[in-house]
């Protein structure tokens, strides 16, 4: 994450070294290289690659990372890398080391790619977080004010317990227990997934695809979310990165519905595609019989 311009170019050489639809036997995993090289590493390598749009994306990690601070969200990674540099003693080598093995095997196989880049954009928030304070902020204790059991806080750790609790008073009549509460980290990704849905809605298909890439980054574990770019892309016609994020979908949750529809929906258009295929280009005819399959003089 302080990358310099040179750091950043000699990154992005490599990468569009290994997706170069030249170094891809099949032609699938042709389309597919060519595709994530196009839309997906070309855009960001443009944005990190001048130093006015770095600035803002670095501000905006700062506004993301101030937010989930002021709300004292503790991240729950699914990674080992991410895991480990929440106790890691140092913060910087445990993160550079972390991120350096990631991206050895980011791009090298292309099934691979969405879920490293998801462990590299947790790995990227457990850093954030604990870069300054030095310490992943803890989730606040319950409420124990009204009597009655409130609704849950995001944020709020169902284990902790109460002040009267703490104290031993009342221990006859403990305090009930508050439902777990969601991570506050998925109200982020519920935003991100709501304005896309909307500019879905309206066929403004760039700024929703920004917007499920950028709830992605808070959680790349979402099926919903990679089950809506998948469709996202399916209407814009791109069919090679829906099938990507709808194969990603199903991976993380086999009955993401969006993500079987949108597969579904695809099969129809691969089927159709051929037919039309077959019909512009009819097998020709054997002419004059016997001696027709040797020409005519």
């Amino acid at each position: 994450m302080k990358a310099n311009a040179n750091e950043i170019r000699r990154r992005y050489l490599k990468i569009a070294k290994n997706l170069h639809p030249d170094s891809r036997d099949e032609d699938s995993g042709k389309k597919v290289a060519s595709d994530l090289l196009s839309k997906f590493v070309n855009p960001a390598y443009e944005a990190l690659s001048q130093e006015k749009e770095r600035e803002e994306y670095d501000i905006i990690l700062r506004l993301l990372k101030e937010q989930l601070t002021n709300h004292r969200v503790a991240p729950e990674p699914t990674s080992e890398a991410a895991k480990a540099l929440l106790t890691h003693p140092d913060i910087e080598a445990g993160y550079q080391q972390a991120l350096a093995e990631i991206a050895q095997k980011q791009y090298q196989n292309l099934d691979d790619i969405l879920t490293l880049t998801a462990e590299i954009s947790e790995l990227n928030l457990v850093y954030l977080l604990r870069r300054d304070g030095g310490q992943v902020p803890a989730s606040p204790s319950p409420r124990v004010s009204p009597p009655t059991v409130a609704p849950p806080r995001p944020g709020t750790s169902s284990s902790s317990s109460t002040p009267a609790a703490n104290s031993g008073s009342q221990a006859s009549a403990p305090p009930t227990p508050e439902p777990a509460p969601a991570a506050k980290s998925d109200s982020y990704v519920d935003k991100y997934y709501r304005r896309a849905e909307e500019f879905l809605a309206k066929n403004n298909y760039t700024e929703a695809i920004k917007e499920l890439r950028d709830a992605l980054n808070i959680n790349g574990k979402s099926s919903r979310c990679h089950a809506l770019l998948g469709k996202v892309y399916l209407q814009q016609g791109t069919l090679t990165m829906a099938k990507v994020h709808f194969n990603q979908a199903l991976k993380i949750n086999p009955q993401e519905a969006i993500a079987i529809e949108g597969m579904a929906t695809m099969a129809k258009h691969e089927k159709r595609a051929a037919q039309q295929k077959a019909k512009s280009n009819p097998p020709e005819k054997a002419k004059g019989g016997f001696f027709g399959l040797f020409g005519k003089k």
